[in-house]
């Protein structure tokens, strides 16, 4: 405290000091606050941009998986510079589009090429018949593999039929049909079994299922007609889709291959034709596996076989002021059951 017999320059002095002190800490404030806000900003803009690069990565993935889809159906003798070639041709076009649409959007470099070496990219093998004809194989044997022989097994990416109905049997026994040996993850092996019927003109679908160790002809079993799979009104042809278990213009639905687990201690399934002589039409069905003897052009009898790209390998370019990489990634062309 200053009396006022003291010298009153120096309460001038506290009082100019204390003044001095308020500033010094306003100043130490504003300063913490301004540093703050800049780094939430700076943040923000960070995350954003990692962000827009993510959803960039995914998209051009994407877009390579569906054009590899698309490329698919053609006939390739050869994996690259067959399919993979092709691929890559489509998506060079697709890419300058895609660049240009991403500079018009936001100050970003964004490329995507198709990476047509392996292991990068997955290819497997096409087996089809385009041409209506009984589904006999090259040996003109109604009872054969779809998926390789011996101890080789496949995923099926898509499995699609164009059946003629006059041409199925009228009874079960005898009739067409498809048997797929799968795993279950509680009692091993598991199988199913569909069968085609021609019941006076409209569409009888049999399934039989099992599970366990699989018996002697577990592919000849007949089964029963599934609720909404009886006296099916289709046409003189029908499409069915086999990984969907669905009939064209039909509610009815089936089990093949979908929510089957792969045969124990392998990567895939074994699908068998039954009876092939019995029905007429097309198929066409996209496997996994590459391990085929007869990959080439088109054979004089079906089936025939092509290479496919079963995983896309996709090298993808992405610049932005904040944020940049160059990455290769594998990304799958069907939707896998697993």
């Amino acid at each position: 405290m200053v009396r006022l017999d003291e010298d009153p320059s120096r309460a001038q002095i506290v009082l100019v000091g204390a003044l001095a002190i308020a500033f010094i800490v306003l100043g130490i404030v504003v300063v913490f606050n301004t540093s703050l806000y800049a780094e939430n900003v700076d943040s923000t803009g960070t995350v954003s941009s990692v962000n827009q690069a993510e959803q960039v990565r995914h998209a051009g993935g994407d877009s390579v998986a569906g054009v590899a889809y698309r490329v698919n159906d053609g006939t390739f003798s050869s994996k690259a510079p067959g399919a993979g070639a092709a691929v890559e041709s489509n998506v060079s076009n697709l890419s300058a589009v895609w660049q240009e649409l991403n500079a018009q959007s936001s100050p970003v470099v964004a490329n995507i090429s198709f990476n047509a070496t392996e292991p990068a990219t997955d290819y497997g093998v096409r087996v089809y018949q385009d041409t209506t004809a009984n589904f006999e194989n090259r040996s003109n044997q109604g009872n054969w593999s779809l998926t390789p022989t011996g101890s080789t097994y496949s995923d099926v990416g898509r499995f699609e039929m164009t059946l003629e109905r006059d041409s199925l049997e009228t009874t079960p026994d005898d009739a067409f049909h498809l048997a797929a040996l799968g795993g279950d993850a509680s009692s091993g092996e598991f199988w199913r079994v569909v069968r085609f019927v021609n019941d006076s003109g409209s569409l009888d679908v049999y399934v039989d299922a099992g599970s366990g160790t699989a018996p002697s002809g577990w592919e000849d079993g007949t089964g029963s007609v599934p609720a909404g799979c009886d006296d099916l009104a289709v046409g003189s042809t029908f499409d069915v889709d086999m990984l969907n278990g669905s009939i064209e213009g039909t509610s009815c639905t089936f089990e093949f291959t979908d929510d089957m687990a792969f045969v124990p201690g392998t990567d895939g399934y074994k699908v068998k034709f039954r009876d092939a002589g019995n029905v007429t039409g097309q198929y066409d069905a996209h496997l996994s596996t590459t391990a085929f003897d007869s990959v080439g052009a088109p054979a004089a009898a079906a089936p025939n076989y092509s290479y496919i790209v079963w995983g896309a390998g996709v090298d993808i370019e992405y610049g932005s002021p904040t944020a940049s990489y160059t990455r290769t990634v594998t990304v799958p062309v069907y939707n896998s059951t697993r």
